[in-house]
């Protein structure tokens, strides 16, 4: 632990009730995604407010895991100029053999991922149990998750993919319906993850660091920046799965945004014989929205190369919202097409 230069705060595997009432919070899915329609679009501005106080305070709570164990980190980040809380995922067995390494999974909105109990919505992804299940049952190898806070003022501009709407000529515009005069800051942020906090991770724990095992995925918004990321880092990740992606980016602002996205995977999709790309999306509440902007981007990255049964996959899940409860419903679909591949941790003596 001495050669850690960051705060480590650990979280303990959770109670069978404990567990129980993570759950059970899980029954509002109704009211959450209520309210998190009006936070995502700013419907009321005094819910939205509440909303956004609500999720900051929740980010500060340790999450607990149901399998394998969580370590907080808060790394200080000049590109962003600030201090940014990481939740790790470590799987069953991490630690028990010195010279394995793991393939790792980097994901946005880090606070939402583990534990319900701790959510503004009372929702998660559960990644730690669908993992764990899948690792445990053989289907992909164990590796690392490393969960990324957003904060509610400042997700949707870290978030933006920058290029895409500077190129387009929609950097102002985007600041104005989207961002609320905020600047945008998707290269800052992407910078943040490739330049400082994966050389951290690599350096923390035993990790595989090359491209063709360290992925990345998120949802709404961290699905245009898992995008994004995989685009213009393309030496750095080999995989990208883009859940619920926010092709509207505003749905004030047409379907410019949604041009510029396609525009820009046309400009910087990486290489198909060295990468992996998977979409997929509901088709309630926001989700209803995605579904021909998803298409397009389909048919754009198979114009490019890229092949169902190879390198790209999608899914549509018919009837799901556009929340943490229906990703986690289907999280294992894009794990399992990351994962299931020969990368299983390999012994330093074999690297």
């Amino acid at each position: 632990m001495s050669r850690r230069r960051i705060s480590i705060f650990k979280g303990k595997g959770m109670s069978s009730g404990e567990c129980a009432g993570a759950h059970v919070m899980q029954k509002n899915a109704v009211r959450a995604a209520t309210i998190g329609a009006v936070c995502l679009f700013g419907l009321i501005g005094s819910a939205g407010h509440a909303c956004a106080q609500e999720a900051h305070s929740a980010a500060a709570a340790l999450q607990k895991a149901d399998t394998g164990r969580i370590e907080r980190l808060r790394v200080p980040s000049p590109q962003l100029n600030d201090t940014i809380d990481v939740d790790v995922w470590l799987p069953e067995g991490f630690g028990a053999d010195r010279d394995t390494r793991y393939p790792v999974l980097y994901m946005h909105d880090g606070q939402n991922l583990y534990d319900a109990s701790t959510t503004w919505n009372g929702q998660a992804w559960e990644m730690d149990v669908t993992a764990g299940r899948l690792i445990k049952e053989g289907e992909i190898p164990p590796f690392i998750i490393v969960g990324i806070h957003s904060s509610p003022e400042k997700r949707v501009s870290q978030l933006m993919p920058q290029r895409a709407v500077k190129d387009a000529g929609l950097e102002e515009l985007m600041a104005e319906v989207k961002l609320k005069g905020q600047p945008v800051l998707g290269d800052d942020y992407a910078a943040f993850v490739v330049e400082t906090l994966k050389p951290l991770i690599d350096k923390t724990y035993p990790t595989l660091p090359d491209r063709d095992d360290t992925m990345v995925m998120g949802s709404s918004m961290g699905g245009l920046m898992s995008l994004y990321l995989i685009s213009v880092y393309p030496d750095t990740f080999g995989g990208a799965a883009c859940l619920s992606t926010h092709w509207y980016g505003s749905l004030n602002a047409g379907d410019s945004f949604g041009n510029a996205m396609i525009d820009f995977m046309e400009r910087y999709l990486p290489d198909p014989s060295t990468h992996r790309l998977y979409f997929d999306h509901g088709t309630a509440t926001i989700d209803a929205y995605y579904g021909p902007w998803e298409t397009k981007a389909l048919l754009k990255a198979q114009e490019l190369g890229y092949k169902y049964g190879e390198n790209l996959d999608s899914y549509i899940d018919y009837g799901a919202p556009h929340e943490e409860s229906a990703w986690a419903a289907r999280a294992s679909r894009p794990l399992r097409f990351l994962f299931s591949r020969p990368s299983a941790p390999q012994s330093q003596k074999n690297l």
